[in-house]
């Protein structure tokens, strides 16, 4: 499925220092090579949509084939035409679960397994066992949503490891998953589905039910996911600025509330007497006339 949580951000230090220098040199490295070998694959699949790598078919050639017939077979011909470098792009991509085994990167170990091990089930139990499963439209759309989400990824972490924030690709990490994680768990999902008859003739029974059971787990598993990372794009892009002018906003509809006058401290025998005395000194005089 499409990764989240998984990464090749370094992990967050005890000191301010950040990871030393060759582990950041490393990650680097690492981040670019694989952005640049998603980006390789993206070129690949425009370029055979594109019908740069040759026509579909005599048909085609004659002037004979519509557009949306051309498209078609040239999408279902993707698996053939870049399935293998898929594939071990792919598989390359174990090296995050050794990051997170050694502690370079914060990611689960847990989290990180089960999201390299859910696309391998892919590109080697599907390309590999039923290549005829894989000459689906379907694949192409796979294939291209995680091409994205992978160059945005490890560009962003990129980013990261040289400390400098990019706003438009802040932006990107934490809103293209809302299209490219349901595109592509989705197209997962029906390669998978399309895979249980022939796994099932192939291996019997019972590897047909295995293959069910693991597609029912597909929609938790998108949902959890999308959970988390509107939570992070809330945290990240778009959280922050809210809550700060929904504060403001509060605080200046508040109305501000007059300072209640203390009188406790104007009010005493001694005052009152006084008070009465300047206010009635005539009185006051005759008063004491008379007593004397």
């Amino acid at each position: 499925m499409a990764k989240s949580t998984s990464s090749s951000s370094p992990r967050k230090p005890t000191s301010s220092r950040g990871p030393s220098p060759p582990v950041r040199l490393y990650l680097t490295g690492y981040n670019l090579v694989s952005a640049g070998l998603w980006a390789y694959v993206l070129y690949r699949a425009v370029e055979h949509m594109a019908g740069a790598d040759g026509y579909t078919g005599l048909k085609e050639w004659a002037g004979w084939q519509g557009t949306g017939e051309t498209l078609a077979k040239r999408a279902s011909g993707s698996f053939d035409a870049f399935g293998q470098t898929v594939k071990w792009i792919q598989t390359a991509a174990i090296l995050e679960a050794v990051h997170a085994a050694t502690g370079l990167v914060r990611s689960p170990l847990g989290t990180t397994v089960a999201q390299i091990t859910s696309r391998l089930m892919l590109v080697w139990g599907v390309g590999e066992l039923f290549p005829e499963v894989a000459r689906s439209p379907v694949y192409l759309s796979m294939v291209t949503a995680w091409s994205f989400a992978e160059i945005i990824r490890y560009s962003h972490y990129v980013a990261g490891l040289a400390g400098v924030k990019v706003s438009a690709l802040e932006w990107l990490r934490y809103t293209a998953f809302y299209v490219l994680y349901p595109l592509g768990a989705g197209s997962e999902a029906v390669l998978l589905l399309k895979s249980a008859g022939p796994a099932k003739a192939a291996y019997g029974a019972l590897a047909g039910a295995w293959v069910y059971f693991v597609v029912c787990a597909w929609p938790p598993s998108l949902a959890v996911m999308m959970k988390y990372m509107h939570s992070q794009r809330r945290k990240h892009v778009g959280g922050a600025s809210r809550s700060s002018v929904s504060s403001a906003a509060n605080k200046a509809a508040t109305p501000v509330k007059a300072a209640v006058k203390d009188i406790t401290s104007a009010v005493s025998e001694a005052n009152v007497l006084d008070a009465t005395a300047t206010e009635t000194p005539a009185r006051s005089t005759r008063s004491r006339a008379k007593k004397q």
